[in-house]
C-alpha cells in the first residue's frame, strides 16, 4: 500500500463482492478490501467488474463509496433499480 502512494495508473479495473446503495463496494477479505482503496486513489478511472447478482449484497470489507468508481459493466440480469441508481450517480454503465 504504501508503494500505491507513490504511483499513478491511468485504469483500474476492479473486482466485487457486493454493490449496496448505502454501505458501497466490499469484499469479503478486509485485506484486499484496504489494498483495493489504495488502488483506486492511485488510479485515474476506476472500471468495476460485477455481476449483478452482487447488486444488493454487502462484504465483510469496503472497498469504497458507490461514487469513488467512473464506470462498471455488469451483465444483462441488472434491476432496473440498480441502473437507476447507477445513472443517477452519474457512473458509466456497460451492460455485457
Amino acid at each position: 500500500e504504501d508503494i500505491l502512494k507513490n504511483m499513478s495508473f491511468t485504469k483500474l479495473f476492479l473486482g466485487a463482492d457486493g454493490v449496496d446503495a448505502d454501505y458501497g463496494f466490499s469484499t469479503s477479505n478486509l485485506l484486499e478490501a484496504n489494498l483495493n482503496h489504495s488502488m483506486i486513489r492511485a488510479a485515474q478511472k476506476t472500471i468495476v467488474l460485477t455481476d449483478s447478482s452482487k447488486f444488493g449484497k454487502k462484504g465483510f470489507g469496503k472497498i469504497c463509496d458507490l461514487n469513488e468508481v467512473d464506470h462498471i459493466v455488469t451483465d444483462k440480469d441488472i434491476t432496473d433499480k440498480s441502473k437507476e441508481l447507477i445513472q443517477n450517480l452519474s457512473i458509466e454503465l456497460t451492460i455485457v
